[in-house]
């Protein structure tokens, strides 16, 4: 695999585990929570290389 494409995952990872931890600690606005889940999904679907 070409480094580039380990560096994307990583970096998809990455954006992942952020979204996932404000999904965890948004306690105030299901609005939020639901917007953190729908930019999540893309990059949760990246890593796992769903198309």
């Amino acid at each position: 695999m070409p480094l580039i494409m380990i560096i994307y995952y990583i970096i998809s990872a990455y954006l992942a585990a952020m979204l996932i931890w404000n999904f965890i600690k948004e306690k105030k606005s299901l609005n939020d929570m639901l917007l953190y889940l729908l930019v999540a999904i893309p990059l949760i679907l990246r890593i796992l290389r769903v198309k």
